[in-house]
């Protein structure tokens, strides 16, 4: 097999992840109450969300199909920072209910400015703990948005 097939392959397999998850999404989305769109309720966005990523896994799985060079279609990144990041907000996502939005913005907001920024350690955990105290009293002291505790409850 030759690295143009390798290539087509690779983009076939990240275009089908892509429609997978976006088709739980949805499945999951219409678990929750959909409202309306005058009054959306909590499975809006994530059903909208969801259409949008299956809608754009099938279009890169055509693109791939009618490309005329195998492979051009490249999904595969040149930088390791980009898969850092994806597997900083996988675990950001798992984490959330369970260490509580505090720590789990904290180590997100850290681990992203250190791997994406190439600064400082001190840098990075300055701008982590600003970040998730501010986003923390916007959201859940000013706005009044109920956010998971987690092991910092208060």
């Amino acid at each position: 097999m030759d690295a143009r097939a390798r290539e087509r392959i690779k983009a076939s397999v990240v275009a089908g992840v892509f429609l997978l998850v976006g088709v739980w999404i949805c499945v999951e989305a219409l678990q929750v109450p959909f409202g309306s769109l005058r009054m959306p309720g909590a499975g809006f966005m994530p059903l909208v969300l969801g259409v949008t990523l299956s809608g754009l896994a099938v279009v890169l799985f055509g693109m791939d199909l009618v490309s005329r060079e195998a492979g051009s279609t490249r999904v595969w990144p040149d930088r390791p920072e980009v898969l850092y990041l994806v597997g900083s907000l996988i675990v950001a996502v798992w984490l959330f209910d369970r260490a509580g939005f505090l720590v789990t913005m904290a180590l997100f907001l850290g681990v992203s400015t250190k791997v994406l920024g190439r600064g400082r350690w001190l840098t990075a955990i300055v701008t982590a703990l600003i970040g998730s105290v501010t986003t923390y009293w916007v959201f859940g002291r000013l706005l009044q948005i109920s956010l998971p505790g987690g092991i910092l409850s208060f």
